[in-house]
């Protein structure tokens, strides 16, 4: 699924959110369609099956399993978060 993470929200969610409910990926995401959301989750919660991480319920999908299943790099994501606050500081 091709759908492009907003840098800043993501690393927000990934170290203030231990689960992540639909608004959470909706914010994530640009606001992206229920549809979109609910295959995120899906693609999330099969990953946590098969790495045997519990679901609690239905609304929230493990933070760190999600960002795996969806190929979200927190490593590079912060350095390229901090590449781009760099080049808008040196234009403003």
């Amino acid at each position: 699924m091709a759908v492009h993470a907003n840098i800043g929200v993501a690393i927000e969610k990934y170290y203030g959110r231990y689960m992540l409910n639909s608004k959470d990926i909706s914010e994530m995401f640009g606001g992206v369609s229920k549809s979109t959301v609910s295959k995120l989750k899906h693609e999330a919660r099969v990953l946590m099956l098969q790495k045997g991480v519990p679901l609690w319920d239905n609304r929230h999908v493990d933070t760190k399993t999600a960002f795996e299943a969806w190929k979200l790099d927190i490593n590079d994501l912060e350095k390229r978060y901090e590449r781009l606050q760099k080049f808008k500081g040196g234009y403003q």
